[in-house]
């Protein structure tokens, strides 16, 4: 059944964006030959797609920002399935002189935009349903000319997840530096993120306070009123990452080092702890110009600071008191090919895109190395066989985009993974 809560709020965006020209909207359906989930035609969808059936579906987008109207930069993207609207995306923006104020679906500060080939960033990527809440972010400042900086601060909570009663909350905090040279840029950011309070495994509430936030903020240890491993570690499940980031003409080289504990953070002189996994992460390069789209990737989570805990066993994306981990309604909120509880692999992630005149041909590939996860802490115990390969992963698309007159696109994109197939066709609409 379509509530009436939704529907309102969905005749008031066709409503805004009707008055507004300076709006953008889009119209896609999307339809299936079947119901399996394959992952490059499942993952990186903004959300569109929660459960693990692909399923027709028509998708509305909304951009609104109205000319000289700093308060409302509005975002919007809900999909009709059936007789249910289903509403997964609602943001705005108001800009200030020294900064900006988003409410709403949290979509984190960047050095750089993701391209629509990449596997996504190993914290916040374009996987799952956003979180919401709200957020405050700096402008770009200048330090003596010398380079920018930027920060960021979130709020918010997740919804209910499966088996728990209720979603834990989120803190995410960020700090981004860039550096402009004549043809070419270099950007450095830290960024973390700790899921906090909520329910445990149990389903025995967790409680909340300032006191709690402090220790959450500062990534210390927790008191007594949290579950016991937090007491003994730091308050929350906590992760982040370093990203390195060089950009020069058509070229884009970027790296994302990734830490699920302290024994992951390259800060060691500040926080008397060496880095026993550096490695593990994301490395990409990307070239595009205006007939070739071309962009390798590596992902490699099999170091973990080893496989006795501890230091090692970090355990990325799992968490025992939220085993749900990091991953909102069984969608990974992280790199799309990293699972709470298949997280130590070995991926090669290739694509190349052709454009021509009218048409796109786009073919990816990707080959993944799966080995035995690190989930609980193995009472201390080593990990055996932790360098055997599990299973092999293999990911094929063969796509092509027709672009009308009209701005209007028809795409038809072949998919094989293993031994599953998939069709997607798609027509998107732009007025």
């Amino acid at each position: 059944m379509i509530t009436k809560y939704i529907s309102k709020k969905i005749i008031v965006i066709f409503f805004l964006s009707i008055i507004y020209p300076q709006s953008l909207n889009h119209v896609q359906i999307n339809l299936f030959a079947n119901s399996d989930n394959l992952h490059f035609l499942h993952k990186n969808k903004g959300g569109l797609y929660t459960s693990n059936e692909m399923k027709n579906n028509i998708a509305f987008s909304h951009l609104i920002a109205p000319e000289n109207a700093k308060w409302i930069n509005m975002k919007v993207l809900w999909r009709l399935d059936k007789d249910k609207i289903d509403l997964y995306e609602f943001s705005n923006t108001s800009n200030f002189e020294r900064g900006e104020l988003k409410i709403g679906s949290f979509d984190p500060a960047v050095l750089y935009e993701n391209n629509k080939f990449s596997s996504g960033s190993m914290v916040f990527s374009n996987n799952a349903r956003k979180i919401k809440g709200i957020s405050a972010a700096s402008k770009w400042y200048n330090f003596f000319d010398f380079f920018e900086y930027k920060a960021e601060l979130f709020h918010g909570k997740f919804p209910k997840q499966r088996d728990y009663l209720g979603g834990p909350y989120l803190h995410y905090k960020s700090v981004l530096i860039k550096k402009q040279f004549n043809k070419s840029s270099l950007g450095f950011s830290l960024q973390h993120a700790v899921q906090y309070g909520g329910y445990n495994q149990f389903n025995e509430k967790i409680p909340t306070s300032w006191k709690n936030y402090v220790d959450v903020f500062f990534a210390r240890a927790a008191d007594e009123s949290q579950p016991d491993q937090d007491q003994v570690y730091v308050a929350g499940n906590g992760l982040g990452s370093f990203v390195l980031f060089f950009a020069k003409e058509n070229t884009e080289i970027y790296f994302e080092h990734f830490f699920d504990d302290k024994s992951g953070i390259l800060l060691n002189s500040f926080l008397n702890v060496k880095t026993k996994n550096l490695g593990d992460g994301l490395l990409g390069i990307n070239y595009s110009s205006e007939r070739f789209n071309v962009n390798f990737e590596l992902i490699n989570t099999r170091k973990q600071s080893g496989n006795q805990h501890p230091p090692g066993v970090d355990s990325y994306y799992y968490n025992g008191v939220y085993e749900f981990g990091w991953s909102n309604k069984n969608m990974t909120i992280g790199n799309s090919f990293i699972y709470p509880n298949s997280n130590r692999k070995l991926i090669y992630n290739i694509a190349l895109e052709s454009m021509f005149k009218n048409f796109d041909i786009i073919t990816r590939y990707a080959f993944a190395k799966v080995y035995i996860p690190y989930l609980d802490k193995n009472q201390n115990q080593p990990v055996e066989n932790h360098r055997k390969v599990i299973s092999t992963d293999n990911y094929i698309l063969l796509g092509v985009n027709y672009k009308h007159k009209n701005k209007n696109m028809t795409s038809f994109q072949f998919s094989k993974e293993n031994d599953l197939t998939n069709f997607q066709l798609s027509y998107l609409i732009e007025f």
